[in-house]
């Protein structure tokens, strides 16, 4: 089977996976619904509490965290791609260290209201990533390109210490903080609402469409700085716009769900073992595994135990950290 034809037979697949893992998410929980009665709900039939268990708790959580799951795999992908490195994550540049600074200042506040479904809490959450994005994107737009990018790395990491170490300080003298802010980063989708996926989903959209647009850009970059400077790309523009994109899908996820590691390491992986390193195809195959496998994870954590829920960074966390651990021996033992 030739590269084009595997690509189209994977997206098939993977579109066909995800309206199966979509039905099932609707179907499956404490209450299990017949595939029967969720049809009648989409055809506006059936009675009014299957059509608030349908459309206001399952059809909502499905649909977030197929977003949320597009939104860090794309993530994951950019910054790889940046650091032309497979190890990094969505998570690298501490952006869920400024998120959870925000909801800490947010909770300090006694800020309870919420715009369209979205928290004030989960607001400051977002203010204070983008306060990180912007400043990083700063560092980067003032100095050279070599030493730019070690230069947020370096940032990043030292804002997430001094993030963390406020959290802490904070929650020293208010004990009970500690405690709401760590179930905010573990939320998950739990109690989640449609217009949480109406928020995200824009997002998700417009960070495909950048990527999926500069696909040659990022094939040329991979090769070195020093082609891609001969090629005509602009290398302090092009990580600037690999940062925003990264940045920007990684705070949404974190304002909408909380903290869900490892899936923004992995997923671009499977892409590449799929389908190669070209970006275009990587690009839609990723953002597919994503929609996929996320929804997949949340559905196990709420149904592999009867009449219990376990946190979806548990199950995520279970598989991604072997995962990790294969990829860092993998790239040791020089298997790129």
């Amino acid at each position: 089977m030739d590269s084009d034809r595997k690509f189209l037979f994977y997206v098939i697949f993977l579109l066909f996976s995800i309206v199966l893992v979509g039905f099932w998410s609707v179907c499956a929980g404490q209450v299990k619904l017949p595939l029967s009665s969720i049809i009648d709900v989409f055809l506006g039939k059936g009675n009014s509490l299957i059509r608030t268990i349908v459309l206001d708790i399952r059809l909502p959580r499905f649909l977030l965290s197929a977003s949320v799951g597009g939104m860090l795999a794309l993530s994951g992908l950019s910054l790889q791609t940046l650091f032309r490195n497979p190890l990094v994550d969505p998570y690298f540049l501490g952006v869920s260290s400024a998120a959870e600074f925000g909801v800490t200042v947010a909770i300090l506040m006694g800020v309870n209201a919420s715009v369209f479904g979205i928290s004030f809490a989960s607001l400051f959450a977002f203010v204070s990533a983008l306060c990180l994005i912007f400043l990083l994107i700063r560092i980067s737009s003032s100095l050279g390109v070599e030493s730019s990018k070690a230069a947020i790395v370096l940032i990043g990491i030292a804002i997430s210490y001094v993030f963390s170490a406020a959290n802490n300080l904070i929650a020293l003298y208010k004990k009970d903080l500690f405690l709401q802010t760590t179930f905010w980063s573990m939320k998950g989708f739990n109690n989640v609402s449609i217009s949480q996926f109406y928020f995200s989903f824009p997002f998700l959209v417009i960070g495909f469409l950048i990527l999926f647009a500069n696909a040659k850009k990022m094939n040329i970059y991979l090769s070195s700085d020093l082609t891609a400077h001969s090629l005509g790309i602009d290398i302090k523009k092009f990580t600037v716009l690999m940062l925003t994109v990264s940045a920007l899908l990684t705070s949404v996820s974190v304002v909408v769900s909380g903290t869900i590691v490892f899936v923004g390491l992995f997923i671009p992986h499977i892409g590449r073992l799929l389908v190669g390193d070209e970006r275009k195809k990587l690009v839609v195959i990723t953002v597919l595994l994503g929609l996929f496998l996320l929804p997949l994870f949340d559905l196990v954590s709420r149904t592999v135990l009867p009449g219990q829920e376990i946190p979806v960074n548990t199950i995520v966390s279970a598989i991604g950290a072997p995962f990790f651990l294969y990829l860092f021996l993998r790239r040791k033992n020089g298997i790129h």
